[in-house]
């Protein structure tokens, strides 16, 4: 599978119905039978047709769900609160023999037969023992639905209370509070570093030397944090594992590239820390204690120790809590391999450090759990995720939580920061540091790359003075104007609004306003993501249909300079066209807009790239006639032959009859230099007495000179 990201109903939809297409036909109508129970036997397309149906219909999939054996039940109700659809199926091995059902592959498999868990395969499947041979537990991947694991969430885990009568109560407060910030925000300081530049990955997943020093002497990724209470070692290669797990990193051959942030960000917060939560069963190699020294071949313990070491804390009454010493004591004696992946001095506490650093150093930023002395319980946001408790109360809003300061360093208070602010910010600040008042710096790097991820320099200044306490300094708006300015780029929109202001006074009052953020031309304006404004703030007079003809709507006037435009006709594309090529008038009464050809408005349409061709089809499409004879001479001028003055002498006959007889006969033609139109004819001055002569004698005579 590509990657780790948590898609949504519609794209896990897609994949089951793509895994039911390599099962082989009688796997498929064994799976049938038992998850929809057909009556007669249908088209092969029809059974995919129904399952998938099937998957989406809640008491369909509650019935099926109580006919699993126990196991699986419990273990289909461990995959729904883990919130991560995805499993290895050792570490599915793992779960079932650690909640006391030790039987192997079976409960697994009753799951694959029944319809609700699904392997990720490329191969046909002739039947599920056979897959699993052929492909190991190891190297095995399985899914369910995400909305099918959630019917299952209710199944009693028959998990023990580990609390004892010296336990802290409810009534006891939590001595350490988080604000849930802290892992968000240095996660979102690690996609900076990788979309500065790629991480590298060995075949053995492990980090080239020279990209992980680069994440390691990040200040802001492994600074100490003020909300937290046991530091974790590699931290900066844990963070690297897990923005990749939760969809803020994406593999491409063996390199990790920072594409953008997940949907999820321009949600809620509780929506980022449960996929952040999520996330953590698919991190390995890494634990609380070694960090990264755990050989990538192995059974990587900590996805399951991590999610059952929370879940045995729902089990204490509401509000107790529970010493790590007794999750520790647990783990060692249910989890298979735990133990051997403990270092010797830590056999003798039987894993206690583990716990308190991964309770204390990622839990309770998380906000998962609370700390009161050595105890850590459920913090109401982990209850409410995890032991259907109720929805924590949102946190106050606080729009304005940025201050932008001269020397373009930017303070951010961390009350008013949200997952979508911070995800914004990453992408055009650098982050300086994440304590309770967040710095972030302004510059040229990291303004580039926020236009490269598709951001406009308009809304890099809206978000600041949007987010802003104060405007942002006139000079720190000139830097990012320069910064952006010696970058070339240009920013498609696959649709827009454009708006027509009457006057350029009218479009610099929506500017200030906020109803249209780009300024196209001194009367047209649109908002900075192309979409439509505002309309309640503006009165509308007309729109135009843009993938009709362009109308006519220019008169040229007969001097073929003066261009009078048709406001009532004129479309937006005219405003930014005839600029290329023609002056506006100025001092002309309101309402009138003309325009007016000169030589240096053609000169600039030539340097734009404007053929004699392609005006004469615009005028035409737009005024009904080519470029006049006077824009010709404009344009072509520069271009033609010189013109040649000289004297001659002007003989003008009665008819052109007479004409064309003199230009015929040779005695005369020999004599007249040119003929200049129906009845003039030019002579050299010294040729004139010889051509009186001959006319003379054919009894034409010649008055004048």
């Amino acid at each position: 599978m590509p990657s780790d990201v948590i898609f949504d109903a519609e794209t896990w939809t897609l994949r089951v119905r793509e895994t039911l297409t390599r099962y082989s036909e009688p796997l498929l109508r064994d799976v049938a039978s038992k998850l929809i129970k057909p009556r007669t036997t249908q088209p092969i397309d029809e059974v995919i047709d129904k399952l998938v149906a099937a998957l989406d219909n809640p008491p369909v999939i509650d019935r099926r769900i109580r006919e699993l054996p126990t196991a699986s039940r419990k273990l289909l109700a461990l995959i729904g609160l883990s919130r991560q659809p995805r499993w290895r199926v050792d570490h599915l091995l793992t779960l079932c023999a650690m909640i006391g059902h030790a039987e192997g592959f079976t409960p697994v498999l009753a799951m694959f037969e029944s319809g609700l868990l699904y392997p990720e395969t490329t191969y046909s499947i002739p039947d599920f023992t056979s897959w699993l041979g052929q492909v190991g537990s190891s190297e095995a991947m399985a899914f369910a639905l995400p909305m099918v694991a959630a019917r299952a969430r209710g199944e009693a885990l028959e998990l023990p209370n580990l609390t004892n009568e010296d336990s802290p109560g409810p009534q006891q407060k939590s001595s350490h509070n988080s604000d849930g910030l802290d892992w968000p925000l240095r996660l979102a300081a690690l996609w900076q570093q990788v979309h500065s530049g790629p991480v590298r990955i060995t075949q053995s997943q492990a980090i080239f030397k020279r990209d992980l020093t680069r994440l390691e002497t990040d200040d802001v990724i492994n600074s100490p944090a003020a909300d937290r209470v046991a530091a974790l070692p590699d931290q900066a290669a844990f963070c690297l594992f897990w923005a990749r797990a939760a969809g803020m990193l994406e593999k491409s051959a063996d390199e990790l590239r920072a594409e953008g942030f997940p949907q999820t960000w321009e949600n809620s917060l509780a929506d980022v820390l449960t996929d952040l939560f999520a996330a953590l069963s698919r991190v390995e190699p890494w634990d609380p204690l070694k960090g990264c020294g755990i050989s990538g071949d192995s059974l990587a313990s900590f996805p399951t120790v991590s999610l059952m070491s929370v879940l045995l804390l729902t089990a204490a009454p509401a509000g107790v809590a529970v010493e790590p010493e007794a999750v520790a004591a647990w783990m060692w004696d249910h989890h298979p391999t735990w133990a051997a992946t403990l270092n010797v001095e830590y056999h003798e506490s039987r894993g206690t450090a583990w716990m308190e650093s991964f309770f204390r150093g990622l839990l309770q930023p998380l906000q998962i759990v609370e700390t009161i002395g050595t105890a850590v319980r459920l913090a109401p946001f982990g209850r409410y995720l995890l032991a259907s408790g109720p929805e924590p109360a949102a946190t106050p809003a606080f729009p304005q939580t940025l201050l932008v300061q001269p020397n373009a360093e930017v303070l951010a208070y961390r009350q008013g920061l949200t997952p979508s602010l911070i995800s914004r910010l990453t992408r055009f600040a650098r982050w300086k540091g994440v304590g309770p008042a967040c710095t972030l710096e302004l510059n040229a790097e990291q303004t580039y790359h926020g236009l490269e991820s598709g951001l406009t320099l308009a809304q890099v200044v809206q978000t600041l003075n949007q987010h802003g306490m104060k405007p942002v300094p006139a000079n720190v708006a000139d830097l990012l104007q320069r910064w952006a300015n010696k970058r070339e780029r240009v920013t498609a929109f696959a649709s827009a609004a454009l708006v027509e202001f009457t006057t350029p006074a009218d479009l610099d009052t929506a500017l200030a306003r906020g109803i249209v953020t780009l300024k196209l031309t001194d009367r047209i304006g649109m908002t900075a993501d192309g979409k439509e404004p505002a309309y309640t703030s503006l009165r509308l007079i007309g729109n135009r249909d843009y993938e009709a003809k362009p109308l006519k709507c220019i008169a040229v006037a007969d001097d073929g300079v003066t261009l009078t435009i048709d406001t009532a006709m004129a479309d937006l594309l005219l405003e930014a066209e005839i600029g290329k090529l023609a002056d506006p008038v100025t001092g002309d009464a309101p309402g009138l807009r003309r325009f007016r050809l000169n030589v240096e408005s053609m000169r600039r349409a030539a340097n734009l790239g404007f053929t004699l061709t392609e005006l004469d089809s615009w005028f035409q499409e737009r005024a009904g006639q080519t470029l006049s004879p006077a824009g010709r001479l404009f344009l072509l001028g520069a271009s033609t032959p010189p013109a040649m003055a000289s004297t001659r002498l002007i003989v003008e006959v009665k008819n052109a009859e007479i004409a064309d007889g003199l230009m015929q006969w040779p005695t005369t033609n020999q004599l007249i230099e040119a003929r200049l139109g129906p009845t003039a004819l030019a002579l050299p001055r010294e040729a004139f007495d010889k051509f009186k002569e001959v006319l003379a004698e054919i009894g034409v005579r010649v008055e004048g000179e």
